[in-house]
C-alpha cells in the first residue's frame, strides 16, 4: 500500500489532539500522580525514553507547523478553518489529507521539508533529558521552546543557569551528554550558539524564511540521530 505522503503530520495532529481531549481535567498541583502516569503513558519523550518524566523535546513541531501555514496561505484562508490560537479545533478542522493538501501542496519545497522534519520530529532524535523537570517552563513565553534562546539563558547567570547550579562546566557537560554540541559553532560557549531562525537574533525563534528554518531544524536532528544510532 502506497503511505500517504502527509502522514507524519497526520499522526502528530492525532496526537496532539488525543493527548489534550484525554488528559487529567484536573490541576497538577492537585493530583500530580494522575498527571505523570497520563504523561508516561501518552507523551511521545515519554513514550521514546521508556517513561522517563525528564524527557523533553528538543524542537517543538507545532511553530514550523504554524509557520509554514501562515507562509503559505492568509489568515483569511486559514480563518475558515477557525482561529489558529485555538489550537485543537482548529487541528480537528484541517485534519484531513484533502484540506492538508489545499494547504500544503506538495510542489512546494517547504512542505517536502516540514514533513521531513516532522518524520524525524517524532523520533529519539527530537528528545533530551533534562536535570530539572522545571526546565520545561522554557515552552511557555518568551522562550516558546526555541532553542538557541533557552541554551543562551543556561549561561553566565541566564534564566536556566540555576538549573545548572550557574557553573558552565556543568551546563556543558550537559550539552555533550545530551549530544547538543551541534547547535554550536565550534566551542561550546554562548557567542557560539547558532540562529537556527537566520533573522540574525537567537532570542527570535520567528523566521524571515521559514525554509531556512526547516532545513536548520532537519540538519540538527539528522546529525544527532546519527550520533544517537
Amino acid at each position: 500500500m502506497i503511505q500517504n505522503p502527509y502522514n507524519p503530520l497526520l499522526i502528530k495532529i492525532k496526537n496532539w489532539i488525543n493527548y489534550e481531549e484525554k488528559k487529567p481535567q484536573i490541576a497538577y498541583f492537585s493530583n500530580p500522580e494522575t498527571h505523570d502516569l497520563f504523561r508516561k503513558e501518552n507523551d511521545t519523550d515519554c513514550i521514546l525514553t521508556n517513561g522517563n518524566l525528564l524527557a523533553d523535546t528538543i524542537f517543538s513541531l507545532w511553530l514550523p507547523f504554524r509557520f509554514t501555514l501562515v507562509h503559505l496561505n492568509s489568515y483569511k484562508k486559514l480563518n475558515k478553518y477557525g482561529n489558529i490560537n485555538n489550537k485543537i479545533s482548529f487541528l480537528k478542522a484541517i485534519s484531513s489529507p484533502d484540506i492538508l493538501e489545499e494547504l500544503l501542496p506538495l510542489d512546494n519545497d517547504c512542505v517536502i521539508k516540514l514533513i521531513t522534519l516532522f518524520e524525524l520530529g517524532q523520533q529519539r532524535c527530537n528528545v533530551m533529558i533534562l536535570r530539572d523537570r522545571r526546565i520545561q517552563s522554557r515552552g511557555f513565553a518568551p522562550y516558546y521552546d526555541y532553542m538557541p534562546w533557552f541554551l543562551y539563558e543556561c549561561f553566565d547567570n541566564g534564566e536556566f543557569s540555576k538549573y545548572f547550579d550557574n557553573d558552565n562546566a556543568i551546563l556543558i557537560h550537559w550539552i555533550k551528554n545530551q549530544k547538543l554540541n551541534m547547535f554550536f559553532e565550534g566551542e561550546i560557549i554562548k557567542d557560539n550558539i547558532k540562529d537556527l531562525a537566520g533573522n540574525g537574533n537567537v532570542k527570535n525563534g520567528i523566521p524571515n524564511d521559514i525554509c531556512i528554518l526547516l532545513d536548520n531544524y532537519i540538519s540538527i536532528l539528522q546529525i544527532r540521530k546519527n550520533e544517537l544510532d
